[in-house]
């Protein structure tokens, strides 16, 4: 029977944080095969690499000569340390990893020194004599279709920047006020990572170790496909909206190289950050992953630190790189809201309330799901349009301040307006809008704060390209116009547009975005508009609208949360409201699914 002081006084590791030490009674001895994830109690040796031992809360221990420690038998897969593998018995050992990992070290890099060497001196087990594993303590949950998304963070190698990358959109989808987790399902028992995403503002904070595994290197891919949905749907249980999930190592190790491939991964995934250290590693890593049928969103990591790698990156692969900065700021956001609501028309069983409140909540106004050929080389756009967007976004922002500013300006004979007229100061702004950073100037007041409403905004990639496409049409305003008054208020509804218009279609000559000529689709006029009472389909306080002529017919539902169960007979119709257009521009818009609509009645 061991001894319940001996067990106290002995150090234990990370990797066997969620063990309960009270069902440890005995110690299994003698000719024994250690499995991995058995949990097992060790004299320290020597002190090699792993001189201090990373306990459950995080603190990193000292380990003297002689000490006991309480770690986990484990494989491990590290090409900047150590190659290890679980012995056949219970000879002595070495540490191979600071986080509680005990195994046979194989191969080493150069420039590391010996692993610290350990003595097993029994297997934890139970009263009856019943080893235990990890697997005995691992967190319940179904390991059944999850009912969240998930977003990749890939990289090509150990310290490519993976785990960055993932506490930065953690934060950025915490920023927005989206309830995220965070969860590593591949990779050897160590907390830091774990610590970092939760202070960036993690839910859920989880990895493999939860799932019983001491690390995954030779663990069997559909045991890891369970897990990872084990952990998904243990982040939906704690009221998570969205799962960013890293994947350890570079795309060549032996279980990322066939996760990336999985079915099971890809199926509840919305899109891949790539991380890498060069240009190279992030054409060919990226080359690799759209072969496997990876949707990526982004390129992030070290090569951040070479502006000149960035350029050659992007041009290589045709992807955006965003910096932790970006990330942290939201960056990717807009993009993931818009494959949230594509995957919306299709979501797998269970998902969709998840992707509605990704995809709702903050979708700016602007008209149904974006299509997917309009992806390109940053949060949506096409390739080489980037450049000319930001300078369309930075004139609207240029017109929105100086209108501001023409309203803080007393006319003659009038006092200042609230706040005090402008100083000849200005201040320098960025605005974080969803495609790129738009560098704003705005002035000072003599009094008070001036913030320009639009810098709390961010944007689609579709609202800015209908402006533009906008351009090219009859009555193209009213696109313009609703991106305005989005970014700027109500009080510009009925400004004059006309300067603002020319200037954009300035930039586009200049930049090449050739405005969309006007849709040669037939328009179908409504000769029919019916407002109905509906509870099923949305809610007792919804309201269903009917739209019908020529023989073409749609109708949809709809309540506070947005638009839902809609049905089109002809979607390839435009239907377009005659006569009674938008009062602020006088023009004809069509009425689509996704669309919104205001209706009045008596």
């Amino acid at each position: 029977m061991l001894e319940r002081r001996r067990l106290d006084r002995a150090k234990a590791a990370f990797a066997t944080r969620r063990v309960d030490y009270a069902r440890v009674r005995t110690l299994l001895t003698g000719d024994i095969r250690p499995h991995s994830g058995d949990i097992v109690l060790a004299r320290v040796d020597e002190i090699g690499k792993q001189a201090r031992l990373e306990l459950a809360s995080g603190r990193r221990a000292v380990m003297f000569p002689g000490d006991e420690i309480l770690v986990a038998y484990g494989n491990r897969y590290a090409p900047d340390q150590y190659e290890a593998i679980v012995g056949l018995d219970l000879a002595p050992c070495d540490l191979v990893a600071a986080g509680g990992v005990a195994a046979i070290e194989i191969a080493r890099h150069r420039r590391m020194i010996h692993p610290t060497r350990i003595t097993p001196i029994g297997l934890a087990a139970d009263a009856e004599g019943r080893r235990l594993n990890l697997m005995d303590f691992r967190a319940e949950a179904s390991d059944a279709l999850p009912r969240i998304p998930a977003i990749l963070s890939l990289g090509t190698s150990m310290n490519a920047g993976k785990s960055l990358a993932a506490a930065s959109m953690v934060r950025g989808f915490r920023r927005l006020g989206h309830r995220v987790a965070a969860l590593k399902i591949t990779g050897t028992g160590s907390g830091g990572d774990l610590w970092i995403v939760g202070d960036a503002g993690a839910e859920l904070a989880a990895d493999f170790t939860d799932a019983g595994f001491p690390s995954t290197y030779l663990v069997a891919i559909p045991d890891l496909e369970r897990a990872a949905w084990r952990l998904m749907n243990l982040a939906a249980e704690t009221g998570c909206d969205l799962a960013v999930i890293e994947i350890a190592d570079g795309l060549q190790q032996l279980e990322t190289a066939a996760l990336i491939r999985s079915e099971a991964i890809r199926r509840v995934t919305l899109g891949t950050l790539f991380s890498a250290y060069d240009s190279m590693g992030a054409m060919s890593g990226v080359a690799t992953l759209r072969e496997a049928g990876h949707d990526l969103v982004g390129l992030s990591g070290r090569i951040g630190l070479s502006p000149l790698g960035v350029r050659e990156a992007e041009a290589a692969t045709g992807l955006r790189y965003f910096s932790p900065w970006h990330l942290q700021e939201g960056g990717l956001v807009p993009l993931l809201r818009e494959r949230a609501a594509e995957k919306l028309w299709a979501a797998p069983d269970g998902m969709a309330d998840a992707l509605r409140r990704l995809a709702g909540p903050l979708a700016p106004a602007g008209g149904a799901p974006a299509s997917r050929h309009r992806r390109g080389s940053a949060a949506g756009l096409p390739d080489g349009a980037v450049a000319g967007v930001r300078q369309v976004l930075h004139l609207v922002a240029g017109f929105i301040v100086e209108a501001d500013l023409r309203r803080y300006l007393p006319a003659e004979g009038e006092a200042a307006a609230p706040g005090g007229a402008p100083s000849r100061r200005v201040q320098h702004r960025i605005w974080s809008s969803g495609l790129g950073m738009i560098h704003v100037l705005v002035p000072r007041l003599a009094q008070g704060t001036y913030r320009p409403r639009f810098l709390g905004q961010v944007l689609a990639p579709d609202l800015v390209l209908s402006v533009i496409e906008g351009l090219g049409q009859p009555q193209g305003d009213g696109a313009l116009r609703r991106l305005v008054v989005m970014l700027g208020g109500a009080e510009f509804e009925r400004i004059d547009l006309r300067p603002l218009r020319a200037g954009i279609a300035e930039i586009c000559e200049r930049n090449g975005l050739a405005p969309r000529a006007e849709d040669e689709r037939p328009a179908l006029t409504i000769d029919q508009l019916d407002l109905f009472e509906t509870g099923e389909e949305a809610g007792e306080d919804g309201f269903g609208l009917v739209v019908g002529g020529e023989g073409r017919h749609g109708h949809a539902a709809t309540n506070e949360t947005g638009w839902g169960e809609t049905g089109w007979d002809d979607p390839g119709w435009d239907i377009r409201a005659e006569g009674d257009g938008d009062p602020a521009d006088g023009a004809s818009h069509p009425l689509l699914p996704g669309g919104a609509y205001a209706v009045q009645g008596g």
